[in-house]
């Protein structure tokens, strides 16, 4: 695992950055189980437009955890890194399908 914050961030790397930056904000936007779609302003954000693009997010991380373990497998130099690419994505898709998955169990009720 990285020494520092720093390290890590540098180990993202920009894009896998902006995708965590991207899942954790979709934790905070999250409406209440039940709540009904708005289809203007901004509560449509949290109400249509994040709802849908979290099993979008969900499957990106999954699958940049797969190419971090491609990729791990091919560089054996920098298997740290992709190791701590693996865990921050598995965990990232660990807490947003929990913490979505009363919103998305009430949408079957």
């Amino acid at each position: 695992m990285p020494n520092s914050l720093k390290q890590l961030l540098q180990w993202l790397g920009s894009l896998r950055l902006l995708l965590a930056l991207g899942a954790l904000a979709m934790l905070v936007l999250r409406p209440a189980p039940h709540t009904a779609a708005v289809y203007k302003g901004w509560e449509m954000v949290s109400t249509v437009l994040v709802p849908a693009l979290v099993p979008m997010v969900f499957v990106l991380l999954l699958l940049d955890a797969i190419m971090g373990a491609v990729l791990r497998a091919s560089r054996p130099r920098e298997r740290r890194r992709y190791r701590a690419v693996i865990v921050v994505d598995l965990a990232l898709a660990a807490v947003l399908i929990l913490w979505w998955w009363p919103f998305f169990a009430a949408l079957g009720r």
